[in-house]
């Protein structure tokens, strides 16, 4: 049947569109064994990518799947969140370390202190490791005496070592034992050497009670050893500091905010000039234009943009420029009155005659035609000849 329908495909050329997809359906018939093929689905439609002008449709609500995901409720709180966990990425805090107990935290600390404490915490460490071994156990005749001189070690710190071992001698220290004299005989000897070791175990006795009632004086003691404290107090320090950081950044949140509150107003400088013999009196007012007062607002609330102000080209400081600004700042008042007196004086001296060329010539004045300054000086020489 295939080869029947491979030839008949050879002579398809020439046939009409109906009679050959009939063809084609019969050919695939028998291709697949008698069976009608399954008729192909037609493709999704696409989703239309773009308006019909050709732009790129936005989504509706292009956060909406992060807020429902993640629980942000404003892409600000993502972009905030993402920002510190980056920040948090790029400096990570140093890991904390755990102890298993205060002690241990403790000399963890101490060595922390520094080269210069680790004597003292090795001498301390070594105190309690030997008080450790001399309270627990059986306590034996050896143990004893080191027991004995422990406790008077830490009773009596200033004792030296040896100023010790002669006090323990003295109250402790067995006496020799006795050899056989030329001139005794044994049964003297016997009896001389049973004194001497009645006085033995007489002292050995009481080095032993001694020992066990000063035990726990001992453990007492050991509570009492205290590591170096300097890690300690860089504690309080650093929790001091932070304290301070965290006062001198809320102070400067409210600088800050008060000085925005400010306006133009502010810096209103109104003072009174009066010349009584040119018949002067009025009253200086001055404002500071918007942009110049958003520039100093901008220098008081950065302490640094302000020290900027001060410092040359070349990064040395121009202390002339800060003097000058410092001294103008504490003086304003004096240095503006004395700038209007001199501003009327050389009005003044313009209006005057001139007489240097044999002729009387007034000097006209050089102040802008309509100006205040103009009017308040015209008003004060209408007294003069000529004017």
């Amino acid at each position: 049947m295939v080869e029947q329908a491979a030839e008949q495909v050879g002579t398809t050329t020439g046939m009409a569109p109906e009679a050959k997809a009939e063809l084609d359906r019969q050919m695939a018939i028998s291709l697949n064994q008698g069976a009608l093929p399954a008729e192909p689905q037609p493709a999704a439609a696409a989703v239309p990518a773009a308006t019909e002008s050709g732009a790129t449709v936005p989504p509706s609500d292009p956060f909406g799947l992060i807020k429902e995901k993640f629980g942000y409720e404003s892409p600000e709180a993502a972009m905030q969140e993402i920002e510190s966990l980056r920040a948090f990425r790029a400096a990570p805090p140093p890991a904390e370390l755990k102890f298993e107990n205060e002690q241990s935290k403790a000399i963890a600390e101490a060595l922390q202190a520094g080269p210069e404490k680790f004597h003292e915490v090795h001498a301390i460490l070594d105190k309690m490791i030997r008080i450790d071994q001399l309270t627990t156990g059986d306590l034996t005749p050896d143990t004893a005496a080191n027991v004995i001189k422990l406790g008077m070690q830490l009773k009596y710190p200033d004792l030296k070592p040896e100023e010790i071992n002669y006090k323990f001698n003295k109250t402790y220290g067995l006496p020799p034992k006795p050899g056989m004299l030329p001139a005794e005989d044994q049964e003297e000897f016997d009896e001389r050497l049973r004194n001497w070791q009645a006085q033995v175990d007489d002292k050995q006795m009481e080095l032993m009670i001694d020992a066990k009632l000063a035990r726990p004086d001992l453990g007492a003691a050991k509570s009492k050893l205290v590591l170096p404290t300097i890690a300690r107090q860089q504690d309080a320090d650093y929790q001091q500091w932070q304290k301070t950081v965290t006062e001198n950044d809320r102070l400067a949140a409210e600088t800050t905010q008060a000085y925005k509150a400010l306006t133009p107003k502010s810096l209103e400088t109104k003072l009174n000039f009066k010349d009584e013999p040119n018949k002067i009196d009025f009253d200086f007012l001055y404002e500071p234009d918007p942009q110049s007062f958003q520039q100093t607002i901008e220098k008081v609330v950065d302490i640094d943009n302000f020290w900027n102000s001060f410092v040359n080209p070349d990064g040395t400081p121009n202390r002339q420029e800060f003097l000058e600004t410092l001294h103008f700042g504490m003086n304003r008042k004096g240095i503006l009155l004395s700038a209007m007196k001199q501003a009327m004086n050389a009005t003044i001296k313009a209006f005057l005659p001139d007489n240097s060329n044999g002729g009387i010539v007034r000097e006209l004045p050089q102040v802008p035609q309509g100006s205040e300054l103009d009017s308040l000086m015209r008003a004060s020489l209408k007294g003069y000849a000529g004017y």
